[in-house]
């Protein structure tokens, strides 16, 4: 009876052995399949050795006790952290490259004259609208009693104040475009929670289950690396394996329910954009860091600071040359005419007046009424060198020069601490591979290790129903 019961105890840790070393075999062919799966966690199998029981002096074999994901918490906060902010900052590399483009100065034709690549003052932009618009009074001083200087000066009048509509108009298109981008974005969140908080529901059942965990684990980790690229969040793990998400204190997952964020029209500063909120409550949503924070910031701060200072450059042509062109005498004799229209001062509405629109005349070059007098197109052209923009610290194309280096500098800070926080993203993702990622290397020699394992537990197990043969037949 001792002999049968030791037998019998071989042939238990043998199959034991079996099923272990099988279950591991499939794990690590598992983990070979999915070596260029994205977000895949390899898999480990934790063997413990069996206690023999009361009096056990060999043991009882061996079991498979834990499939172990092999992840770093540590690693996965780094990484959504540093995903929060490289989302923010390639957002602003993104749409400061675009604005680029508007105020982008260009070399072209003007309104009345051929550009080349070297006369800078024929671009289409801006500065090269001003340039022209003050030569025009300059010409116009040089023969103050003609006609076509006269036509000129209209016309590189309307060509500038069209520059800067379209300059308005291309940056009022922007905001627009970045508001339905916002609305998207909440959009594809929401999305994301409710896929969150449908895992967080599946989660408990599957711990009691064998396999199906790990998987559900890398789904919910892969959608939270993807909502840390979106907006800021914390994560709080709980006892049952769950995780509750949270976005400035507030609840977006709790358990296996989602709160929404919820877009809403609103108006300040007499502008109108979409308000992010919590869906529960309707407190607005602080957010901080992310796409959505960079989108946010570029529509609300960034580009009504450029339609500020456009409205800037608007308010100081109409005002100073309206000053100096009513003191002065048209080609027939009147005075007191505005050159610009003086109602209308803004970037998106800058026009010339309507009295010179309807006779060239009007357009006063004299300054003591004698038509070959050239005081008012002199002073005019002056005003290309006069300090009149920021409390007179500037003079026109300085302070939009100003703005443009601006503009150029924030771009090149937004492409620069984007780029280092790619690099930083790339050293923690490649650190994160180092311990969740499948190497074949490896994956190839725990094959063979297993393989061994297997065949000698087969080959145990063959002996012992030998043996147990051979007693029986005695």
């Amino acid at each position: 009876m001792a002999i049968t019961s030791a037998a019998n105890q071989g042939l238990e840790i043998g199959r034991r052995a079996l099923q272990a070393q099988q279950a591991a075999l499939n794990l690590t062919s598992n983990n070979v399949a999915n070596a260029n799966t994205q977000g895949y966690s390899r898999r480990r199998a934790n063997m413990e050795s069996v206690d023999g029981g009361p009096g056990g002096r060999v043991g009882n074999g061996v079991d498979v006790t834990l499939i172990e994901r092999m992840r770093s918490r540590f690693l996965d906060a780094q990484a959504r952290t540093e995903n929060q902010v490289r989302g923010r900052w390639e957002e602003l590399e993104h749409i400061l490259g675009g604005l680029e483009s508007i105020f982008n100065e260009t070399v072209g034709a003007g309104s009345s004259e051929a550009g080349t690549v070297f006369n800078e003052p024929s671009g289409a932009g801006l500065s090269g609208s001003l340039n022209r618009f003050w030569n025009a009074w300059q010409d116009l001083a040089n023969v103050p009693e003609s006609g076509a200087a006269r036509a000129a000066v209209r016309q590189e009048a309307e060509f500038m104040a069209n520059t800067l509509h379209q300059s308005h108009q291309r940056l009022q298109e922007s905001r627009v475009q970045l508001d339905n981008e916002v609305v998207g974005e909440v959009e594809v969140i929401n999305g994301i929670l409710d896929r969150l908080a449908g895992i967080n529901a599946q989660i408990p059942r599957a711990s009691f289950g064998r396999g199906g965990l790990a998987d559900l684990e890398d789904q919910r980790d892969n959608l939270l690396d993807e909502l840390s690229q979106k907006v800021d969040v914390a994560l709080v793990e709980q006892d049952n394996g769950q995780v509750s998400v949270l976005m400035s204190g507030h609840n977006l997952v709790a358990g296996a329910s989602a709160v929404h964020l919820v877009t809403r029209q609103v108006t300040s500063g007499g502008l109108s954009g979409t308000q992010v909120a919590f869906a529960d409550d309707g407190s607005v949503a602080q957010i901080r860091s992310g796409r959505l924070s960079g989108l946010i910031e570029a529509r609300d701060q960034l580009i009504p600071d450029l339609s500020r200072r456009l409205d800037e450059v608007a308010v100081g042509m109409v005002e100073q040359v309206n000053i100096i062109h009513r003191a002065g005498t048209g080609l027939t004799g009147s005075t007191g005419v505005n050159f610009f229209d003086p109602t209308q001062t803004t970037a998106a509405n800058i026009s010339v007046d309507e009295a010179i629109r309807a006779d060239l005349n009007n357009i006063a070059a004299s300054q003591d009424g004698n038509t070959g007098d050239n005081g008012v197109a002199l002073a005019i052209s002056g005003l290309r060198n006069k300090r009149f923009m920021a409390g007179g610290a500037s003079t026109v194309e300085g302070f939009y020069g100003t703005l443009l280096g601006e503009v150029g500098s924030r771009s090149k800070e937004a492409q620069t601490m984007a780029g280092n926080h790619r690099l930083f993203s790339t050293q923690i993702e490649n650190r994160r591979l180092s311990v969740q990622g499948v190497s074949l290397n490896d994956e190839a020699a725990q094959l063979v290790l297993f393989q061994r394992a297997y065949q000698a537990a087969a080959r145990t197990v063959s002996v012992i129903d030998d043996l147990m043969e051979t007693t029986i037949n005695m």
